[in-house]
């Protein structure tokens, strides 16, 4: 980013600026009302769609997280979710069973998102949809920060763009991200060859990963205007680089005959996930990076629940660097992994390494995150 001076026409209303109203973007506002309603009535938040929008993921809400933060916020799920009572993780012919009630909640992006954004703007959150971020600009006293549809002037950016965040790009880091590749695809529930959404069961499949996949195959029950269907999905987190590749396609593709579903792989959904690491700064002078755009755990890929534990963090960051008056968020990264959110990503980065190097004990392994050992 170059140093320019301030241009005519710029918005100076706001000194905050959120970019992408996804789950992180959104509970970082939510968290800013509860803490600080006088700084939140300052802040705006920009989205470059227009809700209802879909995104890729899961939709698994994992529940202590989920319903702490959400209590906390004062929310009451108010979305179509399917609850998960089971978790099934298989490795060959080995298969792990857990059973507890409302362990995940599936939800769909495009109703959960739409949600949370309709919630904020009942308690005065200033949203502009279809407003995408173009460029990134310091100057003296902050950020310029252009879109499609004018320039501001703030003194706080928040990233919450997602994977391929335009605000982490602007940013420079000395070091990139890692990226995990993820395919899904959404089906009618089929009652033989899905059974997972009569036993209300999420199952993961490791299997794959003696073919190279550093990742799992998921089946998870879901709906799609209240029927019954299926999310199939594949995500190989590439932890260990220079390992030899899995071919992703060709592994998902055998998964879904087996299960008798042929849709083509056109019909095919895929995107990036970033996931966190220790040494990529999330932070610099006056910008903060949320959500996807920080990075998520390698192990499941969990991302809501993360990312809603974001908006916890970044907020804590925003009214401690307003009250002091120093924007330079030097201690931001260190903050997030003195936090429950980091002790759990560096958790579940710790078993990933463990479970994609050492193939003997996977189950045994997955077994204790699942049990919260």
């Amino acid at each position: 980013m170059r140093t320019k001076k301030s241009k005519q026409d710029v918005n100076s209303d706001y000194d905050i600026m959120i970019v992408g109203g996804g789950p992180a973007g959104i509970s970082t506002w939510l968290h800013l009302y509860k803490h600080d309603p006088l700084l939140a009535s300052k802040a705006v938040l920009i989205e470059k769609e227009k809700y209802p929008r879909d995104k890729l993921c899961g939709g698994a809400l994992h529940k202590w997280m989920t319903q702490r933060i959400l209590s906390d916020l004062e929310i009451e799920l108010k979305v179509p979710f399917v609850s998960v009572d089971n978790i099934e993780i298989r490795f060959e012919k080995d298969v792990y069973r857990h059973q507890e009630e409302n362990f995940f909640r599936i939800v769909r992006r495009i109703e959960f998102d739409h949600f949370l954004a309709q919630i904020a703007k009942g308690r005065g959150l200033c949203l502009r949809e279809n407003e995408a971020c173009i460029d990134i600009e310091y100057i003296d006293d902050g950020v310029m920060v252009k879109t499609n549809k004018g320039t501001y002037k703030v003194k706080i950016l928040i990233g919450a763009d997602g994977a391929l965040s335009m605000v982490r790009r602007k940013m420079k880091p000395p070091l990139t991200p890692r990226f995990a590749a993820t395919i899904e695809i959404f089906s009618p529930a089929h009652e033989k060859y899905d059974p997972e959404f009569a036993t209300h069961t999420a199952l993961m499949d490791f299997t794959p990963v003696n073919k190279g996949l550093q990742g799992y195959v998921w089946h998870f029950p879901c709906l799609l205007d209240n029927a019954p269907f299926m999310n199939h999905g594949i995500c190989d987190t590439r932890i260990y680089s220079d390992a030899p590749r899995g071919d992703l396609k060709k592994i998902f593709l055998n998964e879904l005959q087996l299960r008798h579903n042929n849709h083509t792989s056109k019909l095919w959904s895929s995107h990036p996930v970033t996931y966190f690491l220790n040494d990529v700064p999330l932070s610099r002078p006056n910008i903060l990076l949320v959500g996807d755009a920080a990075g998520i755990e390698p192990l499941l890929g969990g991302g809501i629940h993360l990312s809603l534990a974001y908006g916890e963090v970044a907020t804590t960051t925003i009214v401690d660097a307003v009250r002091r008056d120093d924007f330079s968020f030097k201690t931001y990264n260190q903050t997030l992994q003195n936090h429950y959110l980091g002790r759990y990503i560096k958790k579940f980065t710790s078993v990933a390494k463990y479970v994609y190097g050492d193939k003997t004990k996977i189950l045994d392994s997955l077994a204790r995150i699942i049990q919260n050992k």
